[in-house]
């Protein structure tokens, strides 16, 4: 006995879904497609992400068919189960991107890498200003610190820092000197550590 759903999900036959009938789930991906879209819309802006995490959703639904327990529209399981999945996708990217910062700061850059490794009084003082430079970019808005890291940290050029960050390439500019403003008494105190 095949049961159908609450009315708002159309005619879906369920336990073909839950089974993995490729039409019904075909089906079910048409009917419930622009509320996904909508959905990883919301989490993703460019279009290439976007359609990864269009993929990724439609993955989770295919292996999470077994786990529609009819409880409600099937409507609401579909959006949970894309929102959820959407989240995730995005705590792990700002989790890489977090990471990468971390490492683009602790790393010595190859140009001063000779003369710090001689003295490891400068590689400690180098490490500490590091430190200092983290803490001091974590007090400053977000977008200063991103473009600061961007273009002086990373090495990244104002046009790419732009693009990569969505904006012109004078607002990057604006933003690196107001995040310079805001460091100026820290890298003043610490500029002897790099010279």
């Amino acid at each position: 006995m095949s049961r159908k759903p609450a009315a708002d999900d159309d005619a879906f036959d369920i336990d073909a879904f839950r089974r993995g009938d490729p039409e019904c789930f075909r089906q079910v991906l048409k009917g419930f497609g622009p509320i996904i879209r909508d959905i990883v819309a919301s989490y993703a802006r460019a279009g290439d992400d976007q359609d990864e995490l269009y993929q990724l959703v439609s993955i989770r639904l295919l292996t999470q068919r077994g786990r529609y327990e009819e409880w409600g529209a099937m409507r609401g399981w579909v959006a949970r189960l894309a929102h959820n999945c959407c989240r995730n996708w995005f705590e792990a990217r700002k989790a890489r991107q977090s990471a990468l910062d971390r490492y683009a700061v602790q790393v010595i850059p190859i140009e001063d890498s000779g003369a710090l490794m001689e003295d490891p009084a400068r590689l400690l003082d180098y490490r500490r200003f590091l430190e200092r430079l983290e803490n001091a970019l974590n007090g400053i808005p977000p977008r200063q610190a991103q473009a600061f890291r961007l273009v002086h940290i990373e090495g990244r050029t104002p046009a790419d820092a732009a693009r990569k960050m969505k904006v012109g390439a004078a607002t990057v500019r604006s933003h690196i000197r107001s995040a310079r403003e805001n460091l100026r008494e820290l890298l003043e105190e610490e500029r002897h550590v790099l010279s």
